[in-house]
């Protein structure tokens, strides 16, 4: 772990058993090695309780480390030796912020400070919490919904008495299932076959569509209808046989 103890700074509190101006010293502490986890309760929870009787039991060795990586940088400023063991039988934590924790949220522990005032050691935390509850967008809030597939088609070409092709402008909306076994199930059995009845008629409709709209386009482009050239050449056929 990496964590760096700057100088202490000294200042004095009044007590409030005694009334009198103690000593107290402050270290400022920066890193990086923050201590997180999974806040699951059924009820909101004060961040230092849940710090002190879940992630500090839950992950002794963080502790362990913080404190023998503060002995090492402060036992200079000491008048004797002190063990982990000893820090830890005076240690106090605090958490800057006071509102309760979420039933279910991530939270994030950094120590900012450390201070020594009447023989103990107070740990002072500050904390990031993020909502771990699931959430779905409401309709409202949700993006536009994707329309259903469809086939644009023509509408049947209309002939004229003289001959000539009318088209209409218009187009005509023909939805088509991509995936019909997908969007039918759960149905009976009476209904997916008068699904599948629907489904062969508009599929024969469309090929009608599809020959009209050929017929029209050789029509515009030969003057004549398909079926009237082929019973021309039959004609001019049997009066050469017949000479």
């Amino acid at each position: 772990m990496a964590f760096t103890f700057g100088k202490p700074s000294f200042s004095k509190i009044v007590s409030d058993t005694t009334g009198l101006a103690e000593p107290c010293y402050t270290f400022i502490i920066t890193t990086k090695e923050a201590l997180s986890g999974l806040c699951e309760v059924e009820e909101p929870l004060p961040p230092v309780e849940y710090l002190a009787r879940h992630l500090l039991v839950e992950q002794p060795s963080w502790l362990d480390s913080f404190l023998v990586e503060f002995l090492k940088a402060s036992t200079k400023y000491f008048a004797k030796p002190y063990t982990p063991e000893v820090l830890k039988s005076r240690l106090i934590h605090s958490v800057r912020e006071r509102d309760p924790l979420s039933p279910y949220c991530q939270v994030t522990y950094t120590p900012t400070h450390l201070a020594i005032y009447q023989g103990q050691f107070t740990i002072t935390w500050s904390l990031h919490q993020e909502e771990g509850l699931i959430s779905i967008p409401d309709e409202a809030t949700a993006g536009p919904k994707k329309a259903p597939a469809a086939l644009w088609v023509k509408p049947p070409i209309q002939f004229s008495a003289g001959g000539n092709v009318v088209v209409s402008t218009e187009l005509d909306a023909i939805p088509l299932s991509d995936a019909p076994s997908t969007l039918l199930e759960g149905r009976t059995e009476n209904t997916l076959d008068k699904r599948r009845v629907q489904e062969a008629a508009l599929r024969a409709k469309l090929a009608l569509l599809k020959a009209e709209r050929t017929h029209a386009e050789y029509v515009q482009k030969y003057g004549q209808a398909a079926s009237d050239e082929s019973e021309s050449d039959e004609t001019e056929s049997e009066t050469e046989d017949s000479d």
